[in-house]
């Protein structure tokens, strides 16, 4: 069994990493007054959603022989090579949020995770017997995540920083953590 602090970087760094963008939509909402329990709630069902998908995808790769397993890899080091070749993001929502539910924004944040269930995917599947310990701890995360936007929604200058740079460390992390399945699992 896998340390319980490696799990628990394991489970904070590709959360971090899979979910800036999604900081930057939070900030959003918060900053333009959707009420927080509605940002909350659709954070929580729109991530469960993400998490389901990838359980489901991870579920589908026990059928895959254990040698191969690590080709599961290349999902996320092909995420970080589009990621770093395209150099920007597009530019985050603009659209009103006045009228934004829970359903609005758990649609939103299901919509932006495709590089979450790429990341999660081989993750789950090479972090078998420690899974409900990354889930748990993305749970805390989505609470911290949500928080810190709802503090950031107020800050320009800082809101400004995120959508320059958040884009940039992406490509990296996902580069390390798919490198890290090709080679070690």
């Amino acid at each position: 069994m896998t340390s319980i602090y490696a799990v628990l970087a394991t489970g904070v760094t590709t959360f971090v990493a899979t979910n800036i963008d999604d900081l930057v939509l939070l900030t959003l909402f918060f900053a333009r007054r959707v009420k927080p329990r509605r940002v909350v709630a659709g954070q929580y069902l729109g991530f469960s959603a993400i998490i389901l998908v990838s359980l489901l995808g991870a579920w589908a790769a026990f059928a895959i022989p254990h040698r191969w397993i690590r080709l599961l890899g290349v999902l996320p080091l092909a995420l970080g090579i589009k990621e770093l070749m395209l150099g920007h993001r597009d530019q985050v929502l603009e659209a009103r949020v006045e009228g934004y539910g829970i359903a609005s924004v758990a649609l939103i944040t299901l919509a932006n995770g495709a590089d979450n269930v790429g990341v999660y995917v081989p993750l789950f599947v090479v972090s078998r017997a420690d899974i409900w310990l990354v889930i748990v701890t993305y749970m805390v995360l989505i609470a911290v995540w949500c928080l810190a936007a709802s503090l950031l929604g107020n800050h320009r200058l800082i809101l400004s920083l995120v959508n320059r740079w958040g884009h940039r460390i992406m490509p990296f992390v996902f580069i390390a953590l798919g490198a890290y399945v090709l080679v070690f699992k």
